[in-house]
């Protein structure tokens, strides 16, 4: 098992789904969290469950959207743990709909929180690792970036794709320094609160039905996305440079693959 005692990590987006799962598997093997998010019921929530495994940890109301209050949630993870040593870039923002008809108004707020908000997050973040010699940073995509696309949702992932592409430009800058940057592209987590979990809960969309979309035959558990990024978060990942790991039980390898019995 991946030892993270006593390791600094700080991760944004934490009310619920992905950025809680984390939260969750960094305090379970001794990590100190700084959390943020703008749903400060829901961060509190995790905050709580952080401490309940008794991991050290506080969480702060962020925007990352906004520049200052991203430099101050990093200030103050330094300020009270000395340093940082891994990043979870996790926030975002999704405004779904037919990706020539949204207004230009939502593609500037999924702009301004997806994408504005990882690059002021690594900015800051880098200053602070390159002061101890390294360190690791995720940056949250998704499988609808470059990598494949909707016409219900372009606009999201549209800033999904420049999350990439950030990734591999800002990795390469810094990969000499001993800091690894590196993308996660997921679909299909069975996740309390994820946003797939309420699309499909909200169309009537079984657990079963949503399985077969997927070639692997089922949908992704908890413990597998955090065994994911406590790999990609670790000493042992750090020759990945620009990397972007992709989890979707096989739906962008093709329609073709058998599912599983």
């Amino acid at each position: 098992m991946l030892d993270f005692q006593n390791k600094i990590v700080l991760i944004t987006g934490v009310a619920q789904g992905f950025g809680r799962v984390c939260a969750l598997a960094f305090a379970d093997r001794g990590a100190k969290l700084a959390l943020c998010d703008i749903n400060d019921e829901g961060g509190e929530e995790t905050l709580r469950q952080v401490k309940s495994r008794k991991a050290d940890g506080f969480y702060l109301h962020v925007d990352v959207a906004k520049d200052d209050q991203v430099k101050r949630f990093i200030d103050e993870t330094v300020s009270r743990f000395g340093r940082l040593d891994i990043a979870m870039n996790n926030a975002a923002k999704e405004i779904a709909g037919p990706t020539l008809d949204l207004p230009s108004s939502a593609f500037d707020e999924m702009i301004d929180v997806n994408l504005k908000g990882v690059y002021y997050c690594m900015k800051h973040e880098v200053v602070e690792m390159r002061k101890t010699g390294g360190g690791s940073i995720i940056n949250q995509s998704s499988i609808t970036s470059s990598i494949t696309g909707t016409a219900e949702n372009g606009l999201y992932g549209a800033t999904k794709a420049g999350i990439i592409g950030l990734t591999k430009s800002a990795a390469l800058q810094v990969c000499a320094e001993n800091i690894s940057i590196n993308a996660l592209a997921t679909a299909g987590f069975d996740i309390p609160n994820d946003v797939f979990i309420r699309w499909i809960d909200e169309h009537g969309i079984s657990r079963e039905q949503a399985n077969d979309w997927f070639p692997a035959g089922r949908l992704g558990s908890p413990e597998e996305i955090a065994a994911a990024v406590l790999y990609m978060a670790s000493d042992e990942a750090r020759f990945m440079v620009g990397a972007v790991v992709v989890i979707d039980g096989g739906l962008t390898s093709g329609e073709d693959a058998p599912k599983k019995k």
